[in-house]
């Protein structure tokens, strides 16, 4: 949900730089050729989540590489469908989250140039306007500036780059944007999310290049058997799909959102009560790591998907209901190994109320600590509680379909596609599966070492949110803080 608001402040003046910024020409329809297509790959980060010491869960973040200005300045950022700017941090963030990240200096781009929210250059010496942009995790408070951006590291121009206005974070909330290694946030929502479409990406990359394709489609996995993740530019990549695109229109594109009419709900064939009134829509959401359910319908959901773990190790692997999601044009249909949290939790241990550690001494303290204690498997839900006229009926389709589905996002004809992906888990035999129990990830020896590295002391983060593994980047109010100087007023 996206609020716009204006405010007056007085503050100091911003940092100021100068150059030209062309317009793009308008889009048009053209046939995708390989050449015009551009992959991005994406790595995919793990932060586990700590209830006693003992690992409970994991939160996951997708990020590429993307260059900004000229002499080039890298940045790893999440391609965000579910909000609208470019977002990096600017080298005057003095937040804690901004330590360790790469960061912007537009007074190092000869192609950069400070602006106020409406595009006009900021005269030297005077006040800059201010943003703040909230998502459903996490906050943060930038400037505005115009420069180029570019696809992939090193470049300054060529396909694949286009000129912008960026959102350069002078503060940034210490969750999501500390947990994760990325630097900043590159949104492909609709244009009619962003401030202006001059702060669209997709929109001005789309016009820049009549040749390449207005679609992006988004291949993510869970890392299996060394699967790499990527979002490719330009059109999609047809082998990654295994049966061909289904499409369905965007709903209410007004709001800015790839929202989608959803018409029923069902749990192992039956179906739920949330959507027999032919209300309900979904967001599809790369940068959201759970399948959200409207309240208070999300709580009638976990109950009927959880179970009892037994044995397991891996929750996955969990013999539980299908999730049916039906949409216009086909039905979106979730298995355990798509909607389960991998750990199977202690009775009485809740995500929403853990706390994340970070230690250089944790070691993984595996169940049998306490032989009588049950252990449950339980869905990776969230709750989403948003009035009209984005809710209450919405859900949030994000990892949990996105690893079943490839998704291609068509913005000439503001539609979504999706196909069975060709990934490990949809194609594996799944005879293979038969009785095993599971392990556990790699991620845990792994990220215990590199802590051991990399941190010299423990470090308690409260919990900020109800469910602490769950990462939502979508997008939910834009506030501009129009700054006034004394000497303008005078």
């Amino acid at each position: 949900m996206q609020l716009l608001l204006l405010a007056l402040a007085i503050s100091l003046p911003c940092t100021f730089s100068s150059s030209a910024f062309l317009d793009p020409p308008r889009n048009e329809d053209s046939p995708t050729t390989n050449n015009s297509l551009h992959k991005i790959q994406l790595k995919r980060e793990s932060v586990p989540i700590r209830r006693q010491g003992t690992i409970v869960s994991f939160k996951t973040s997708y990020s590429g590489v993307i260059s900004v200005g000229s002499p080039s300045q890298d940045f790893r950022v999440v391609f965000d469908t579910g909000s609208a700017h470019v977002v990096v941090p600017a080298d005057t963030c003095d937040s804690d989250a901004c330590e360790g990240k790469e960061r912007y200096s537009v007074s190092q781009s000869e192609t950069g140039t400070a602006i106020n929210a409406d595009g006009s250059e900021v005269i030297e010496g005077e006040l800059c306007d201010q943003v703040d942009i909230g998502f459903g995790t996490g906050e943060v408070t930038g400037e505005f500036v115009k420069d180029t951006v570019c696809l992939g590291e090193g470049r300054t121009s060529g396909p694949g780059c286009t000129e912008m206005y960026i959102v350069m974070a002078v503060k940034m909330s210490t969750q999501p944007f500390k947990s994760f290694g990325f630097d900043g946030i590159l949104g492909l929502g609709l244009a009619s999310l962003a401030l202006s479409p001059d702060f669209s990406f997709f929109h001005h990359l789309s016009g820049h290049n009549p040749a390449a394709s207005a679609q992006f489609g988004v291949f993510l996995t869970e890392g299996e058997a060394g699967e790499e993740s990527e979002i490719t530019f330009g059109g999609y990549d047809e082998a990654r799909v295994l049966d061909g695109l289904k499409w369905s229109n965007i709903a209410r594109s007004e709001q800015g959102y790839w929202q989608v009419p959803i018409l029923s709900v069902r749990v192992d064939g039956i179906e739920m009560d949330v959507c027999k009134d032919r209300t309900c829509r979904g967001v599809v959401d790369t940068g959201t790591s759970h399948l959200g359910v409207p309240v208070p319908y999300d709580r009638d959901m976990a109950q009927l998907l959880a179970r009892d773990a037994g044995d397991l190790l891996d929750c996955r692997l969990a013999d539980a209901p299908t999730v049916e999601i039906e949409l216009e044009s086909m039905t979106i249909t979730l298995q355990p190994h798509n909607y389960m949290r991998r750990l199977p939790l202690r009775e009485g241990v809740k995500i929403g109320s853990s706390t994340l550690v970070v230690s250089n001494k944790e070691e993984f303290k595996p169940d049998e600590g306490s032989e009588n204690a049950s252990r449950h498997c339980s869905a990776k839900l969230m709750p989403v509680n948003l009035p009209e006229p984005v809710g209450p009926k919405l859900f949030i389709l994000g990892e949990p379909v996105l690893h079943r589905y490839y998704t291609v996002y068509d913005w000439d004809k503001l539609r979504v596609g999706f196909g069975l992906a060709n990934n490990v888990a949809n194609t594996r035999d799944v005879s293979e599966l038969a009785n095993w129990k599971g392990e556990l990830p790699n991620e845990m020896e792994r990220l215990l070492m590199q802590q051991r590295v990399t941190v010299q002391k423990k470090v308690a983060v409260p919990a900020e949110d109800d469910d602490e593994d769950s990462i939502v980047f979508m997008q939910m109010d834009v506030v501009v803080n129009v700054r006034i100087s004394m000497r303008q007023i005078a």
